[in-house]
């Protein structure tokens, strides 16, 4: 089971210990942590195994229904990716880091905003 949650106040928490991070407006500091925001997004989506278990285990989390990402086409084919939906894998991905993302936003703002 993933713990983006935990790795927002992970990524924070590290932000935090910057010189002057705590004195920057939220603004400054979603542009802080967007590199380490990346990182984890870039960790959990670069092979496709990965893709599948991310969407899998996020596609009914609140925060990822909340922004309104829907799951994969029923018609969604990995294998060799033939017919209509044939994009290297670029769907697949791109819906991982997009459900990824979201619910790590929620929870990096929760420590930003506090």
């Amino acid at each position: 089971m993933l713990h983006l949650e935990k790795a927002a106040a992970v990524i924070y928490q590290q932000a935090s210990k910057r010189p002057g991070f705590e004195d920057l407006n939220t603004d400054e500091k979603w542009q802080e942590i967007a590199l380490d925001k990346e990182r984890v997004i870039k960790t959990l989506t670069h092979k496709w195994k990965g893709c599948i278990s991310l969407i899998a285990e996020l596609k009914e989390h609140p925060d990822v229904t909340a922004a309104g990402i829907a799951d994969l086409p029923k018609d969604y084919r990995l294998e060799k990716l033939e017919g209509p939906k044939a994009d290297e894998g670029k769907l697949l991905e791109d819906t991982a880091r997009a459900m990824a993302s979201a619910v790590l936003d929620v929870a990096l703002a929760q420590h930003i905003n506090r």
